[in-house]
């Protein structure tokens, strides 16, 4: 019986050992799992923040074309406007009565010595032109105003409507701007 003595004290050392063992090895499964758990909420943690912070660089991205887009919108919108004023400008000096356009061609060439220079104008204001400049040069295609040559031709002042609405106008712009879209 002494052999089954021994056999029984190694069966229960055997098991004891097992069973140490076995609470070892959940131990380190416990542990070794914990660890992955912490490492895995860790990547988590990381890839949501990226995530976040993707997000918000896109939703910026989005939000900055947006504006650029509305920008562009509005500014050819306010072009537009512009265009348009002046056009109605320019009908406006294409339409003004005989009286007051003849005032203003006569205030034009006043600073002037027109007997030592040619004037140019439109058939329309051929009559009141050479009537102020003993050397008519003929028509232009214009809507209004004149244009006054030395007679060599070295020298040429542009005094048409188009040019000056046009000078006027760029100089104004902002004014102009200003008062229509605020």
């Amino acid at each position: 019986m002494a052999l089954d003595a021994v056999v029984e004290d190694i069966l229960a050392t055997s098991k004891g050992k097992v069973a140490q063992i076995n609470t070892e090895a959940e131990q380190e499964a416990a542990r070794i799992l914990s660890e992955a758990r912490e490492r895995a909420a860790g990547i988590k943690s990381r890839k949501e923040v990226e995530a976040k912070h993707d997000v918000e660089a896109l939703t910026r991205r989005e939000i900055s074309s947006a504006n650029l887009e509305l920008k562009r919108s509005e500014l050819n919108v306010h072009k537009e406007l512009l265009e348009s004023v002046r056009t109605k400008m320019m009908e406006a000096l294409a339409k003004l009565p005989k009286d007051q356009n003849e005032a203003l061609i006569k205030k034009l060439v006043e600073p002037y010595n027109l007997k030592d220079m040619k004037a140019f104008s439109n058939k329309r204001d051929e009559a009141f032109v050479s009537s102020l400049a003993p050397n008519y040069g003929g028509n232009l295609d214009i809507l209004g105003g004149v244009v006054i040559e030395s007679k060599d031709g070295s020298l040429r002042y542009d005094l048409t409507y188009e040019t000056l609405a046009r000078d006027v106008f760029n100089n104004n712009v902002k004014e102009v701007s200003k008062l229509l879209f605020g």
